[in-house]
């Protein structure tokens, strides 16, 4: 069960104070009458006066704890059952690359946030960036960051953040990213070199010529029966469009262990725990972090 914080607590703390009322007017009750038929009475009209009034309350409190108790626990089996299928395949790598291309892009179908919907299709990574920030995380460059008060480099567990510009990167983005767009049409997207340095504007112009070998799609698992137990699917695959081959694909999935609670402002699947796990900044640019291990941009 979810642990309701300080307000659990208050409750705890006025339950006690009643058990301890029903406590010291039983123990008058079994003093205060003479005779053992009178005691049995007095305990009995205690039970009636004090307990009856909760007692339904009570019962389906419980009723409802239970019926949580399997829900979260039904959840559970299905989120660890989806999760056998979770993980990576890679069967080719390649060295070089200077672009690809997006068929798809992440959260272009969302109109505002939709982390309190169960059938939400990007739910299952909920913490990538959609949109433009889908796009410029495959151009960005990836550094370590600099301590605020030292200035000096930190070295960071894991993969480093992503942003515009060069200094102190350890590792480059793609030089371009073309992208399908809904009508069909493809537009090469580049980082505007124009710009000041640090800012993010994009370039964008119609292709000249044939658009990247290399695409990198996803395809939302969003299964109603799973959904009813917030546990969303997604499919990354990377393939070569010469050829048609398979290079790569990833399987992630994501639980929200407070099946869609919003109590206190809570957002639900911004508390959702994903397989296979993601953490530092990989929860933002899982696509792009997987993809420059299969296709090493240039």
């Amino acid at each position: 069960m979810l642990e309701l914080g300080a307000g659990a607590d208050i409750v705890r703390g006025i339950g006690g104070i009643l058990w301890g009322i029903l406590a010291i007017a039983l123990l008058v009750a079994l003093i205060k009458p003479k005779t053992i038929k009178g005691k049995a009475i007095s305990v009995l009209l205690v039970l009636v006066c004090l307990i009856g009034p909760i007692l339904p309350g009570a019962i389906s409190r419980h009723k409802e704890q239970k019926e949580s108790a399997a829900r979260y626990a039904k959840a559970v089996a299905v989120f660890d059952e989806r999760c056998k299928g979770a993980g990576e395949k890679v069967y080719k790598r390649v060295e070089k690359v200077e672009g690809l291309l997006l068929l798809k892009i992440r959260g272009a179908e969302d109109i505002g946030t939709r982390r309190a919907d169960p059938l939400w299709p990007d739910a299952a990574l909920p913490d990538e960036l959609g949109k433009d920030g889908y796009v410029r995380s495959f151009l960005y460059w990836e550094k370590n960051t600099r301590d605020p008060f030292t200035q000096e480099i930190r070295i960071l567990p894991g993969r480093g953040q992503l942003n515009s510009y060069a200094e102190d990167a350890i590792a480059q983005g793609y030089r371009f990213v073309d992208v399908k767009q809904p009508d069909g049409t493809i537009l090469r997207y580049r980082l505007d070199q124009s710009a000041r340095a640090g800012d993010d504007k994009l370039a964008i112009a119609p292709i000249k010529g044939k658009p990247a070998r290399y695409a990198v799609d996803f395809v939302n698992d969003v299964n109603l029966e799973d959904r009813k137990h917030w546990v969303a699917g997604t499919t990354i695959t990377i393939t070569d469009t010469q050829t048609g081959e398979l290079i790569a694909q990833r399987v992630s999935y994501s639980f929200e262990p407070g099946l869609g609670s919003t109590a206190g402002f809570r957002s639900p699947w911004g508390f959702a725990v994903t397989c296979p796990s993601l953490t530092s900044w990989l929860t933002r640019y899982p696509t792009r972090f997987f993809t420059d291990q299969i296709l090493k941009p240039l």
